[in-house]
């Protein structure tokens, strides 16, 4: 069974994947040949685009070449937002 994220870091794989989405679009790829060009699996690039799987870092790298962007490209928008210090903590 898997952690529960919390909200932002669901927020962040719906970016993420929004972002994917949009930049496979712009190559004119399927999910199968974004997959294909990637080495990965096409259910994966399905849950990566619904925000239901969380991209290791070497996959980021992977799909930016099957895309032919830079890896930051699939990053745009992502911002991890810090929870105000607690009292008493530095």
């Amino acid at each position: 069974m898997g952690r529960k994220r919390g909200p932002q870091a669901v927020e962040l794989g719906l970016r993420f994947g929004q972002n994917l989405v949009e930049l496979r679009g712009r190559a004119g790829l399927s999910q199968i040949g974004t997959a294909e060009r990637a080495g990965l699996n096409r259910t994966e690039i399905n849950l990566l685009e619904h925000g239901r799987r969380v991209p290791r870092l070497d996959t980021i790298v992977k799909l930016a070449g099957a895309v032919e962007v830079e890896p930051c490209a699939l990053l745009t928008g992502l911002a991890w937002k810090l929870d105000p210090p607690k009292e008493g903590s530095r």
